[in-house]
């Protein structure tokens, strides 16, 4: 009896030892860094907008993850410029290389800040749109403004954001064993 309650112990324990291999959680949320207006003084006009949320990557299993390349992928017509990524630790931002590996511990998260950076169409978003951004990069002879939050941002000109990120996403590429390239791209739709 007493060996048949030892080896059922002994079960027990090889079965709760047994490594757990969830998947990788990814979640969006808002940034309290602001939204940037990029201006050009040739053209007279907002080129560019810079808007900034968060990511958080949440490792449920029992073994460690990484990833490498990232890209934030323009749903519009005329794309932008490539994303930066900064790993927030203790309120501060460390930038990220897109070819460097990314950790993330066992049953742990990790917390990035993303700023894309959107090219403006000035046929539906003109000078006059922007007129009071404009007047104010003018007269601080500045040519980059920030203009709040994506929150404030959405109060003011929703059309604007909406057509901004409109079917954009970001990819990460994941070290996977189980793959034959020995990857696994995730990609999930940008939320603000």
């Amino acid at each position: 009896m007493k060996k048949i309650l030892t080896l059922i112990i002994l079960l027990f324990c090889l079965m709760s030892c047994k490594t757990v291999n969830e998947p990788i959680k990814i979640k969006f949320s808002e940034s309290n860094e602001e939204v940037t207006l990029f201006y050009s003084k040739k053209m007279n006009a907002i080129w560019a907008i810079s808007l900034p949320f968060n990511v958080e990557i949440t490792n449920p299993s029992s073994e460690e993850k990484a990833f490498r390349n990232y890209t934030y992928n323009y749903g519009n017509q005329l794309k932008g410029k490539a994303m930066k990524m900064y790993l927030i630790n203790n309120e501060t931002l460390l930038k990220q290389s897109v070819s460097n590996v990314k950790f993330i511990n066992v049953k742990s998260s990790e917390r990035y800040l993303i700023t894309s950076k959107h090219f403006v169409d000035t046929t539906k978003f003109n000078r006059h749109f922007f007129k009071p951004y404009i007047e104010k990069m003018q007269s601080l002879k500045q040519d980059t403004l920030n203009i709040g939050t994506i929150s404030q941002l959405k109060a003011k000109h929703k059309d604007l954001l909406d057509q901004l990120i409109k079917n954009d996403s970001v990819s990460f590429l994941f070290y996977d064993k189980k793959t034959k390239s020995g990857f696994k791209k995730e990609t999930l739709a940008v939320e603000y």
